[in-house]
């Protein structure tokens, strides 16, 4: 059996044993578990770091959810949530993205901070003539790599590719969407 195939079987449960809760009492779980399923069917092609992810996002949303339930029923919920969340985190296991992967986009973002800083630093500077830190067209340099790596993982990154096909227009607000756009692919 596939991860995903195990999560199908793992949700199949939790779907039946949560079929009689209460739609009043549990607005969002119903909701949550078809967020879940939707997820876990996007991997049925098969499953990369970004499927996984969202598969991730959507279980912790399903956690919550639950843990909004009268304690009796999540309790009766907690043996079917904790087989998800052990194939969820064996699923997120196996697709993670190689740490070196993740020590290219931390010292990338470390250069972005970099330049942020005294682009902020230049605004309280009378003419403004500070020379910046790492030019677009090296960040440029930098985020082919990591664009390329990021897009063979299945993750999508418009504000990366953004400063690759054009360095000059490159401003802070730009350097603030790529930064959180990586924070958020990092998890």
């Amino acid at each position: 059996m596939t991860d995903v195939a195990m999560l199908e079987a793992s949700l199949f449960q939790l779907r039946a044993a949560a079929s009689d809760i209460d739609a009043e009492v549990a607005p969002q779980l119903g909701l949550s578990i078809n967020i879940l399923a939707n997820a876990i069917t996007a991997g049925g092609d098969g499953v990369n770091a970004s499927v996984a992810s969202d598969i991730e996002f959507a279980f912790k949303d399903l956690s919550a959810a639950v843990d909004e339930l009268p304690q009796s029923e999540a309790d009766r919920l907690a043996p079917m949530m904790a087989t998800l969340r052990r194939d969820v985190e064996a699923l997120t296991a196996a697709t993670a993205l190689d740490p070196a992967m993740i020590a290219q986009i931390g010292a990338f973002q470390s250069k972005l901070r970099e330049r942020m800083k005294a682009i902020e630093r230049q605004t309280f500077i009378e003419g403004g003539n500070t020379t910046l830190p790492h030019p677009p067209e090296m960040l440029r340099d930098d985020a082919i790599p990591i664009a390329r790596q990021l897009a063979a993982a299945g993750f999508q990154t418009p504000s990366l590719n953004m400063l690759i096909s054009d360095p000059a227009s490159t401003r802070l607000h730009s350097l603030r969407d790529i930064s959180d756009e990586l924070d958020v692919i990092l998890g």
